[in-house]
C-alpha cells in the first residue's frame, strides 16, 4: 500500500514476521531452522514479509493480511514464538502477540518506518501462492545462506540470525489463531463524547495554539 505519512520526516508504523521452518540437515540434531525471505519488488532487497499498519486496522490484523498476500500462508498454518504464555484479553484491551523486537529505519530519504517484528513458525508450505502483484521471488534460507545471498539487507541478516540463535529454540510456539482478529472490545475506557475526547486541552498551550491556528 502507499505510504501513509508523506510529509518530511514522516513515520509510518509497519509490522513484519520472520517465518521459520525446520529443514533436514547434516547437523547433530538432523535439522536446521530456515526463514522465508522475499525480494522486495520496489527496494530490490531480500527481507522478511510484512507491510504497513493501515489507519483502519490494528497491527495483528495488518500482519495477518500482509502474510497472506505476500506469502500465501493462512493464519491457521502458523504459530507465534512468545516469551511467555498468552495473556487473556482484558475488559478494554485486546491482547496481541509480543514482538521479538522493534526498529526504525528509512526506506528512502526523509521517510521512516517503525517496524514491529514478530517471530513465527510454519510446519509446511503456504496454502496459496502470493497475491498477484506481490513478489514471486521467495526463498527459505539459513542464516549463513541469507548472509551469502546477493541483495540481502544486512540488518535483516543480523536480526534473522539473532532469532534463530536466541529465540527459535527457547520461546514458546503458540497457535496464531489464539489471538483474535476482532477490534478492541466495544466498551470504551471512558464515557467521553468524540467532541470531548478531541477538544484541545486548555492547560496545554501546544494544543490550544494549534487548535486556534487550525481555525
Amino acid at each position: 500500500m502507499p505510504h501513509l505519512h508523506t510529509q518530511p520526516h514522516g513515520h509510518d508504523v509497519t509490522i513484519s514476521a520472520w517465518i521459520l521452518r525446520r529443514f533436514p540437515s547434516d547437523s547433530s540434531r538432523g535439522w536446521q531452522w530456515k526463514a522465508l525471505v522475499h525480494k522486495h519488488r520496489k527496494m530490490n532487497l531480500w527481507i522478511q514479509p510484512g507491510g504497513h499498519v493501515e489507519h483502519t486496522e490494528n497491527p495483528w490484523q495488518a500482519l495477518v493480511h500482509e502474510l497472506h498476500e505476500e506469502t500465501g500462508y493462512h493464519i491457521d498454518q502458523l504459530s507465534v514464538l512468545q516469551p511467555w504464555n498468552r495473556l487473556p484479553d482484558g475488559v478494554h484491551d485486546l491482547m496481541h502477540p509480543t514482538p521479538v523486537l522493534l526498529n526504525t529505519h528509512s526506506p528512502y530519504p526523509g521517510h521512516f518506518h517503525s517496524d514491529i517484528v514478530m517471530a513465527m513458525v510454519a510446519d509446511g508450505d503456504p496454502a496459496e501462492k502470493p497475491r498477484p502483484g506481490e513478489s514471486l521471488e521467495l526463498q527459505w534460507v539459513s542464516p549463513d545462506e541469507f548472509a551469502a545471498l546477493p541483495g540481502a539487507e544486512p540488518d535483516a541478516v543480523m536480526i534473522m540470525t539473532m532469532i534463530v540463535e536466541r529465540v527459535a529454540d527457547s520461546w514458546i510456539p503458540i497457535r496464531a489463531t489464539d489471538w483474535s482478529l476482532e477490534d478492541a472490545p466495544t466498551e470504551a475506557m471512558t464515557n467521553r463524547t468524540v467532541a470531548e475526547a478531541t477538544a484541545p486541552d486548555p492547560l496545554d498551550e501546544r494544543e490550544t495554539e494549534g487548535w486556534r491556528t487550525a481555525q
